[in-house]
C-alpha cells in the first residue's frame, strides 16, 4: 500500500471488503445478504484515505477508480453466492456419496514393466508384485473374504486365519492357503505355476474339478490349459530371486531372455541376425544396469547391443 499510492487505495478498500465478509460469520440469513453490499460501500466511504494520502486525480480517473471498485464488489458478491449454493448442494449430496462408498468395490494394484512393489493387505498379509503384473481385491478384503485376482507374478506372505481362507485366482487356477508363503507366475493364463516356500497350499484347476493338489515347501505345480496338473520340485533360489532384485537365468531360451529383460527394465528389445542355433542363457545379476547385463551376456553368447532410450537392439555376429 505504501509503495504504490494508486493501488494502495484499492488494496485498502479490498481489505475493508474482506473484513466485512468475515464479520458475517457462519449463520448468514437472507436479509444480511441483501444488506451486505450497502454495508461494504458505507465502510469504504468512511474508511477511504483523504486527499492528504494521495495525489489529486482527475475526474476521469476518479470515475474509472470507482468503476473498478464496483466491479470488484460484484465479483466477490457473486462468488459468495456461488459458494453458498455449492455448500447447499454438497450438504444434500454427501449422504448419497457416503452410501456409495460403503458398498464393496474393487481395488487394483498394477506395476508397469520395469517396476516392482510391496504392499500390505488389510488382513496383515504381504504381497510383492513383480513387473508387468496386477492384483485386484475387494474393499471388504479381510472382513468378508480374502480373495485376490492375479495377472502376472506375485509372491504372497499370508497371515493365518482359520475362518477366512486366502485364495488367489490366476487364470483357471485357484490357490488356497491358511497361513503360508508362495509364488504364483501367471503371465500366460494358459500356463500357470505355483511354487510353495513355507506352509501348505491347495491348488485346483476350475476346468478339472476332480483334481486337487496339495503342496509342501519346495514343491511346485504347473497347470497348462485343461491338461492334468503336474507336481515337481523347484529351485527356490531361482524362483524367488526377483524379490531381492536378483536377475537369474538358468538355461533360459533367447525368447525368455528377451521377455524377462523387457519386463525387468521396461524396454522394447529387437534382434538383428537372429542365430539359427538355440541358445541356453545362464547368469545371475544383482541390482545391475541393463548395459552391464547385456555386456556380460553378449560377450558370452556373441552379440553386441545398442540402447536408445527405451529401445534396445541386440546384434548377433554372423
Amino acid at each position: 500500500m505504501a509503495s504504490d499510492k494508486e493501488k494502495g487505495i484499492i488494496l485498502h478498500q479490498a481489505r475493508l471488503i474482506l473484513l466485512e465478509f468475515q464479520a458475517t460469520g457462519e449463520d448468514w440469513e437472507e436479509q444480511d445478504q441483501l444488506l451486505l453490499p450497502s454495508s461494504i460501500h458505507q465502510n469504504i466511504q468512511q474508511g477511504k484515505p483523504g486527499r492528504g494520502h494521495s495525489t489529486i486525480k482527475s475526474e476521469h480517473s476518479e470515475k474509472n477508480h470507482w468503476r473498478g471498485i464496483s466491479m470488484l464488489l460484484f465479483v466477490i458478491f457473486i462468488s459468495m453466492m456461488g459458494f453458498l449454493a455449492f455448500d447447499v448442494v454438497k450438504y444434500h449430496t454427501e449422504p448419497a456419496l457416503e452410501n456409495t462408498e460403503n458398498k464393496p468395490h474393487w481395488i487394483t494394484k498394477f506395476n508397469p514393466k520395469g517396476q516392482k512393489s510391496k504392499i500390505h493387505l488389510p488382513d496383515g498379509s504381504t504381497v510383492i508384485i513383480n513387473a508387468d503384473s496386477e492384483i485386484k481385491y475387494r474393499s471388504d478384503f479381510g472382513v468378508n473374504n480374502r480373495e485376490i485376482h492375479l495377472t502376472g507374478e506375485s509372491f504372497f506372505e499370508v497371515v493365518p486365519d482359520s475362518l477366512l481362507p486366502f485364495r488367489v485366482f490366476s487364470g483357471k487356477v485357484i490357490t488356497t492357503a491358511l497361513g503360508t508363503s508362495f509364488n504364483i507366475q501367471s503371465y500366460n493364463p494358459d500356463k500357470i505355476k505355483v511354487q510353495l516356500a513355507t506352509g501348505k497350499v491347495e491348488v485346483v484347476n476350475e476346468l478339472l474339478e476332480n483334481q486337487l493338489v496339495f503342496l509342501q515347501p519346495g514343491e511346485e505345480v504347473t497347470s497348462v490349459g485343461n491338461q492334468k496338473i503336474t507336481k515337481s520340485k523347484f529351485n527356490p533360489k531361482k524362483a524367488f530371486s526377483w524379490k531381492s532384485g536378483v536377475l537369474f537365468f538358468d538355461n533360459a531360451s533367447l525368447s525368455e531372455f528377451e521377455l524377462t529383460l523387457e519386463r525387468w527394465y521396461g524396454v522394447e528389445i529387437s534382434l538383428e541376425n537372429r542365430p539359427k542355433q538355440k541358445l541356453k542363457i545362464s547368469g545371475e545379476f544383482k541390482d545391475s544396469y541393463l548395459s552391464n547385463v547385456l555386456e556380460s551376456v553378449g560377450y558370452a553368447y556373441g552379440f553386441n547391443h545398442i540402447i536408445d532410450q527405451k529401445k534396445v537392439k541386440l546384434v548377433f555376429e554372423h
